[in-house]
C-alpha cells in the first residue's frame, strides 16, 4: 500500500501516521465529503479481520467529544477498513518521549478529558483494555482523545495475545490484577489511566520498562504502587486511581471528578483543593451491602486509627515467596494483623505489623523511603523488627519471629525489610487503607479503654490518678502510672484466643457471669499479673472460633506477683458491671 492509493473508490491515502496490530493507519482524503479522515486497515489474518469488525461495533456506540469519532467501515476488494476522525495531533507517548515529564495541572486537564471518555466507555458496558500514553491523542490545544478501541496487544509487540488465554494489554500499563491473569474490568481502565497519568507527569511508567515483558509482567503483577515523586497535588488521585484492590479504586466518573478538582486548584488556589479516601464497596458476612461513601482523611499517616486496617499492609504474594502464608485477621489485638509463614516441621515465623503511638523516631539505623522513615530495631537470631514512622506520631512495627521446632530461616530480617518497605511505600502516598467493614456492634473495639473502668476503683490503686492515663493506638488500650510508685495498670483489648486453659492462660474464676483468667508472672521490679475478662466469643468467616477480652495489667513496683493480682482482680471485678451493661 503506498500514497496515492483510492479505498473504496473513495478514500485516498495520504500518508501513514501509525501502526497498530492489526495493520497501517493512514490519514486519506475523503474525495466525496472533501475531509481529512484517519483510515485503520485489516492485515491479511482473518483474525485481524474479525477483530477489526469488532472494533467497529463497539466504536459505533460511542459518541464523546474526547473518543475519536467513528465514521464508518468500508471494504475494498479483500481487505477491511475502518474510517474514523482525523485528530491533527500527536500521542501522549510521543509528548512524553520529545519533552520529558509534563507539569502536573496540565497532566490533569488532560486526565479529566480522558477519564470522561473512559466513564461514557464505561456506561456502554465496554471496557478499554489498552488505556496508555500512544492511546491518548493530543492535540496543539490540548483537546484529547481516546483512541484505539477493543484491541487487546501483545507483550512488547503489537500482536494480540487474548486468543492464546494469556494477558491481552501493554504490561507497563496493565492493571496488577490483569497482570495476575484476572479479566480486564471497568476498574482495570482506571488503573491503566492512572499509570498513563503518572507516565506523563514523572517522564516514565510506573513499572519501569524491562527488555524481558515477563519480568515487566511479574514486576506489575507484584511489586508495590510506586510514588510520583513530580505529581504535586496531582498525587493523591494517582493514588486513587493506582490502589492495587480493584474495589477501593474510584469509578471513571469520580475519576474525572477528582481530576477536576486538581484542575480548579490550580485555578482557585489551595484552599480549594481536598483529600480524599477510598471508595469502600462493604459487602459483610451476611451478603449486605454497606452503601458507598466518601470521607476526607489527612494526606498521609493513619488517619482515623479505628478504621486503619494493618491488614492491607501486607503484600501476600511477596510473603510467599518464602513459603506458605496465611493470614490470621484476629491474632492478636485490634491494631495488629500477622501472617504465619511455614516453615519446616513444625517451625514457623510470625510476621505481624502493628500500629503504635510514637514520641518521635525510635533510635537506631534509619533508611528514607520517598517521605517515610523505617527505623531498624532488633535483629536477633529469632526475631526482626522494623518501625515505620508516620507524619502523624504514630508508629507502624513490624515484626518477623520465629517460633516453633526447626530451624530458624536465614531470611527472617529480610522478610522483615521486605515488608516494612512495602509499608512505607503504601504510607508514603497516602493515609493507610481503611477496613472493609465496621466492627460489630457488640465488639471492643467500639469501646475507649480509657473510659472503661470505674474510676472510684482506679483510684483505688496507690498513687494513680484515674485523670491521667495514656491512651493507645485507636484508644483500644490505656495505662495509668502511679505518681508514688514505680508502678502502673494497663487496660487493653484482645481478640486473639479461640480457648482457654489453666495451665496455659492461668487461674479460671467465674465473675459476675464472666470467665476470668489471672496469670501472676515474673520476680522482683519485674513481678506482674494480668486478668482477662472474657467478654463474648465470635466465629470469623473462616469458620475459627475466636474470643473478644479485657486484660487487666498490673506491676512494677516491688511488689509480689501475688499482689499486683490482688489489684488487678478488685479492677476486673469492677469492669464486669460495665460489660455485662452492654450484653
Amino acid at each position: 500500500m503506498r500514497s496515492g492509493t483510492l479505498i473504496a473508490g473513495r478514500y485516498r491515502l495520504d500518508e501513514p501516521i501509525g501502526a497498530g496490530g492489526m495493520g497501517m493507519v493512514w490519514r486519506a482524503t475523503d474525495e466525496q465529503e472533501g475531509r481529512e479522515v484517519a483510515l485503520k486497515q485489516a492485515t491479511t489474518e482473518d483474525r485481524t479481520r474479525r477483530l477489526l469488525r469488532r472494533e467497529a461495533a463497539i466504536a459505533a456506540q460511542l459518541d464523546h467529544p474526547s473518543i475519536v469519532t467513528f465514521l464508518g467501515e468500508v471494504q475494498d476488494g479483500d481487505e477491511w477498513w475502518l474510517v474514523m476522525e482525523y485528530v491533527p495531533s500527536s500521542s501522549l507517548g510521543t509528548l512524553v518521549h520529545a519533552e520529558g515529564a509534563m507539569p502536573p495541572a496540565r497532566v490533569a486537564r488532560l486526565g479529566v478529558q480522558i477519564a470522561d471518555a473512559l466513564a461514557a466507555v464505561h456506561a456502554k458496558g465496554v471496557v478499554h483494555r489498552d488505556v496508555k500514553p500512544s492511546n491518548v491523542l493530543v492535540a496543539a490545544d490540548d483537546v484529547a482523545k481516546l483512541t484505539d478501541f477493543g484491541i487487546s496487544r501483545a507483550l512488547g509487540t503489537e500482536t494480540t495475545w487474548t486468543h492464546t488465554g494469556l494477558v491481552g494489554g501493554t504490561p507497563a500499563f496493565l492493571a496488577p490484577e490483569v497482570a495476575n491473569g484476572e479479566e480486564p474490568t471497568a476498574a482495570s481502565d482506571v488503573f491503566s489511566l492512572g499509570a498513563t497519568l503518572f507516565t506523563a507527569v514523572e517522564g516514565r511508567p510506573p513499572f519501569g520498562d524491562a527488555e524481558n515483558p515477563l519480568a515487566l509482567l511479574r514486576r506489575v503483577a507484584t511489586a508495590p504502587i510506586p510514588l510520583a515523586d513530580n505529581a504535586g497535588p496531582l498525587s493523591p488521585v494517582l493514588v486513587e486511581l493506582m490502589r492495587r484492590d480493584p474495589a477501593a479504586r474510584p469509578d471513571a466518573r469520580t475519576a474525572r471528578r477528582l481530576l477536576q478538582d486538581v484542575v480548579d486548584e490550580r485555578r482557585t488556589g489551595p484552599a480549594a483543593w481536598k483529600r480524599w479516601a477510598l471508595i469502600a464497596i462493604v459487602v459483610l458476612a451476611a451478603a449486605v451491602t454497606v452503601p458507598v461513601l466518601w470521607s476526607k482523611a489527612p494526606a498521609l499517616g493513619a488517619g482515623d486509627q479505628t478504621t486503619a486496617d494493618p491488614c492491607a499492609l501486607f503484600d501476600l504474594d511477596a510473603i510467599r515467596r518464602f513459603g506458605t502464608a496465611d493470614l490470621d485477621v484476629a491474632y492478636s489485638g485490634f491494631p495488629r494483623c500477622d501472617v504465619l509463614v511455614r516453615g519446616e516441621g513444625n517451625s514457623y515465623v510470625d510476621l505481624s505489623v502493628e500500629l503504635k503511638p510514637l514520641l518521635g523516631a525510635p533510635p537506631g539505623p534509619a533508611e528514607q523511603i520517598g517521605p517515610i522513615t523505617v527505623v531498624q530495631g532488633r535483629n536477633e537470631s529469632k526475631v526482626c523488627d522494623r518501625t515505620v514512622v508516620l507524619p502523624d506520631n504514630v508508629g507502624v512495627v513490624v515484626e518477623a519471629d520465629h517460633d516453633g521446632d526447626g530451624r530458624v530461616p536465614p531470611d527472617l530480617c529480610v522478610m522483615a525489610d521486605e515488608a516494612a518497605r512495602h509499608v512505607a511505600t503504601l504510607a508514603g502516598q497516602a493515609p493507610l487503607p481503611r477496613r472493609n467493614a465496621p466492627f460489630p456492634a457488640r465488639s471492643l473495639a467500639r469501646l475507649d479503654a480509657c473510659l472503661l473502668l470505674p474510676g472510684d476503683a482506679l483510684a483505688r490503686v496507690p498513687g494513680v490518678d484515674p485523670a491521667v492515663r495514656k491512651a493507645g493506638f485507636g484508644n483500644w488500650d490505656c495505662t495509668w502510672r502511679s505518681r508514688t510508685r514505680n508502678m502502673g495498670v494497663e487496660l487493653y483489648f484482645d481478640r486473639g484466643n479461640n480457648s482457654f486453659n489453666e495451665q496455659r492462660d492461668g487461674r479460671f474464676a467465674l465473675v459476675g457471669g464472666f470467665a476470668t483468667y489471672t496469670e501472676p508472672g515474673g520476680t522482683g521490679d519485674d513481678a506482674g499479673c494480668d486478668v482477662r475478662v472474657v467478654d463474648h466469643t465470635y466465629s470469623l468467616p473462616t469458620g475459627k472460633t475466636k474470643a473478644e477480652t479485657v486484660v487487666i495489667a498490673v506491676g512494677g513496683g516491688g511488689e509480689t506477683a501475688e499482689r499486683h493480682c490482688g489489684v488487678a482482680a478488685d479492677l476486673a471485678k469492677a469492669l464486669v458491671p460495665v460489660l455485662a451493661a452492654r450484653r
